[in-house]
């Protein structure tokens, strides 16, 4: 799974990612995230340390990638990649090569976190929070998807905030409206604090590796269906009379028989079981979670 955040200069991309890297080192409701590099594990256990102090990072000069697992009860159960941009690679010409691997990324991503300054926003500060840009981005990259993915509006800065109307969301209704007709992408917009204190920072990636997640399921389940139904097939033709002397003549030039294609089959379905077991709980927990959210909007597909 790829997840891919773009956000302007200053937002809190980076701010975020640590923040909720450090929080989720503790665990919230069995959830954990570990880094696959240990470099990466270091430094954003040091930036989480700083911004808990109220020391925030410099804003990202270049394109980095993440590759990480969320864990539950702390066993690996789901690897993915994060990758992280510049905020000026939005306002760059498409001929620039921050703009085609984003555009790239976008293309491929799974899960799409767009940033947007919450206080701003709140302020009436459309332009700075680069929001036409970005939907624009957006725009063109959801054609190119047919397959399952989560939209994540995040309103970074929340704290500052009295409280968000109705009408301070209306630069995200063509958002809402594509998301609403479609019938693989689900979204929600969220606002959340990084900083001292924080508040809802774990929301975000867990919608989007909900989606994820209950995705592998689907197919885990799909699969084991699949293998089971040949290996019955298989097994009833190894039964019947015709069977019978097939596996016999099969057996004695020494090629798979029915009967050997039938537990293969059910070798493939105790696989996969093997690989279903540790998914379903998690799924079940990361579903009841976002359940109980906190969203200003959300828009889910089953």
């Amino acid at each position: 799974m790829r997840i891919v955040e773009i956000g302007h200069t200053g937002v809190g991309k980076t701010t975020y990612m640590a923040t909720l890297y450090g929080i989720l080192q503790n665990g919230i409701e069995g959830f954990g995230l570990k880094a696959q590099n240990s470099n990466d594990h270091e430094r954003l256990i040091e930036l989480a340390q700083n911004i808990s102090q109220g020391i925030y990072p410099s804003a990202t000069d270049q394109r980095r990638e993440y590759n990480f697992y969320l864990q539950y009860d702390n066993k690996n159960i789901f690897p993915f990649t994060w990758a992280d941009y510049r905020g000026g690679a939005i306002r760059e010409t498409q001929d620039s090569e921050q703009a085609r691997l984003l555009v790239s990324d976008l293309r491929q991503a799974d899960g799409i976190m767009m940033f947007c300054d919450g206080h701003a926003l709140a302020s009436g500060d459309i332009r700075s929070n680069q929001i036409g840009r970005m939907t624009a981005l957006i725009n063109k990259t959801l054609p190119y998807i047919n397959r399952p993915i989560s939209l994540a509006i995040i309103l970074t800065k929340a704290d500052l905030v009295t409280q968000f109307t109705e009408s301070m969301l209306e630069s995200f209704r063509g958002f809402f409206t594509a998301i609403e007709a479609s019938p693989s992408i689900s979204g929600c917009i969220l606002p959340i604090t990084c900083g001292i204190e924080s508040h809802n920072v774990e929301k975000p990636l867990l919608f989007a590796l909900q989606v994820a997640v209950n995705l592998q399921l689907k197919y885990l389940e799909k699969e084991i269906a699949e293998h089971e139904k040949m290996a019955r097939y298989y097994q009833d033709k190894s039964d019947s009379l015709t069977g019978i002397l097939h596996d016999i003549w099969k057996t004695i030039i020494e090629e798979p028989t029915y009967s050997d294609i039938s537990n293969a089959k059910y070798q493939e379905v105790y696989k996969k079981r093997r690989e279903y077991q540790p998914i379903i709980s998690p799924v079940r927990a990361l579903n009841k979670h976002i359940e109980e959210h906190d969203y200003l909007w959300i828009c889910q597909k089953k």
